[in-house]
């Protein structure tokens, strides 16, 4: 989650539609500017909005839900942008925060006064669509980088039956399905595919709009699941201003509760919840922050 700052996806159709069991675990983020800013009220309620990855856009909505009931005063509202768009729109004011799986470059945070904060784990989990084998396939790292780029061409290509011997695999080419630029699930499987790959990391290397070599974009991310899904060979990976005084109490108020009760929400909606120690630490600098924006 980012904010201004002042100073495992599970399979879809249990045979033809499969995870393989290489999930990737990265921590969901909120980006935000300084607790100050411009007011945006209606009907004396604080509406505080937020931009950014689709991924934890269920979250948000359930966070807006809960946390609406505890203080009707201030609401919330999420918007699926995209991780790369939301960063933008938080760095030029056009809302309270943004989320996304991307880390701030030095450069985001010094030109859009921008800080970070951890708020979930999520898990990031290649899909894929192969008729006639029922289980999972075990796909190692250095497998995954050469079918993102384009070296391991069919599902009985050697590497991948190695992995699977006890498998019939099918003489099937494999029908890559790419997220659109500016996802943060792009930014998350660069960065492991770059760390267990040298010749990856050379090529593409870690950024949410990587030039694939292979495979054919999605439109939407909406899109992708339905386009594995009809698809025989494919694969796809999908999850696991300022303010014023008044804005940022309501920022800092929400967030206190996020990292509180609102962490209980994210464990029912298939979200893993902040370790305690992370927790802790984060919770004292959301705090922290929040005090220096009310003095």
């Amino acid at each position: 989650m980012k904010v201004p700052a002042k100073s495992s996806a599970t399979g879809i159709g249990q045979r033809l539609f499969t995870r393989c069991s290489f999930p990737h675990v990265c921590v969901l983020s909120l980006f935000a500017l300084g607790l100050q800013g411009t007011t945006s009220k209606a009907q004396n309620a604080v509406v505080l909005v937020g931009s950014g990855s689709s991924v934890p856009a269920p979250l948000y909505s359930r966070w807006a839900q809960e946390y609406g009931k505890r203080n009707p005063n201030i609401q919330m509202r999420y918007l699926p942008v995209g991780t790369s768009e939301g960063i933008k729109q938080i760095s030029r004011g056009a809302g309270d925060f943004g989320a996304g799986e991307a880390q701030l470059t030095d450069k985001e945070r010094e030109e859009g006064s921008l800080i970070e904060l951890p708020v979930v784990l999520i898990g990031i989990v290649p899909i894929y669509n192969v008729p006639e084998v029922h289980q999972e396939l075990r796909l190692s790292g250095e497998v995954l980088a050469g079918i993102f780029l384009g070296d391991v061409k069919t599902w009985n290509a050697p590497q991948i039956v190695k992995l699977n011997p006890e498998l019939t695999l099918p003489n099937l080419p494999i029908q890559v399905i790419n997220r659109p630029a500016g996802k943060g699930s792009n930014y998350v499987l660069t960065d492991f595919l770059s760390k267990v790959s040298s010749k990856f990391r050379a090529q593409l290397g870690v950024t949410p709009s990587p030039k694939w070599p292979v495979g054919t974009p999605a439109e939407r991310s909406s899109d992708m699941a339905d386009k594995v899904k009809n698809s025989p060979g494919s694969m796809i990976y999908l999850r696991m201003k300022s303010t014023d005084s008044t804005r940022a109490a309501a920022l800092g108020d929400f967030l206190d509760w996020i990292y509180t009760e609102g962490q209980q929400f994210a464990v029912q909606e298939g979200y893993s919840e902040l370790p305690p120690p992370l927790l802790a630490a984060v919770r004292k600098r959301a705090k922290d922050l929040h005090q220096r924006s009310v003095v």
